[in-house]
């Protein structure tokens, strides 16, 4: 079971400061909002939780069936859906998630659903409702469209943890509750689910709230 630990994290961004001494735990299983106003400091907390920032102050421990991951390996343990993150609008649903596989070293044939990998795309962009819309360009997708094509992204490696920032972003009642689905199967696997939001319904839904602007003084 996963175990993701913040010991004294601290970011600031010159004289402006976001968060300090900010430590908690969150467990496979087990879900934590982190909620804050706009400008707050919550999407720079994920990217921290992440691993593709690193704080000022303190340090993220990401443990596996009681062994610490390595700082540089926890991106690979992570899947993340923020507002920022772009899909490439040039490739279809299929081959954006192809090219992700890729990177992370696993065997893809193009087009084809016969390996491990392809197998798995196959089932994820079934699960965010894209089934039938594999093939088509990203390019051509609405904006909610475009976000199914990110949580796919996200849960295509089965991620010990799950970072969702702003989760209902430009997603209409369908999409929300696919989004609803995705935090389920993410729990129902015993992982961990983090999502940063200041949307009270999302922050309600989740077992613990974490308030950014706590940690400022």
């Amino acid at each position: 079971m996963p175990v993701l630990r913040a010991v004294d994290v601290g970011q600031n961004f010159g004289s402006l400061l976001l968060f300090r001494r900010m430590s908690f735990e969150v467990i496979g299983g087990e879900s934590l909002a982190i909620t804050g106003s706009n400008g707050s400091g919550k999407s720079t907390l994920l990217k921290i939780l992440s691993g593709v920032m690193t704080p000022k102050a303190g340090e993220v421990e990401l443990v596996i069936d009681g062994r610490t991951v390595d700082d540089m390996k926890r991106p690979l343990h992570v899947g993340l859906v923020a507002p920022y993150l772009s899909v490439y609008d040039n490739l279809s649903a299929r081959e954006n998630l192809e090219f992700l596989a890729r990177a992370r070293g696993q065997s893809v044939t193009d087009g084809a659903s016969d390996t491990a990998a392809g197998k798995r795309i196959a089932s994820v962009l079934q699960r965010v409702g894209l089934e039938g819309r594999e093939d088509d360009l990203v390019g051509t997708f609405s904006s909610g469209m475009k976000q199914r094509v990110k949580y796919a992204a996200a849960m295509l490696p089965r991620p010990d943890v799950l970072l969702l920032d702003e989760p209902s972003a430009n997603l209409d009642v369908e999409g929300i509750a696919m989004v609803e689905e995705v935090m389920e199967w993410q729990l129902e696997a015993d992982r961990i689910l983090i999502v940063a939001t200041n949307v009270a319904a999302e922050a309600e839904e989740c077992d613990r709230t974490l308030s950014v602007e706590s940690f400022r003084s």
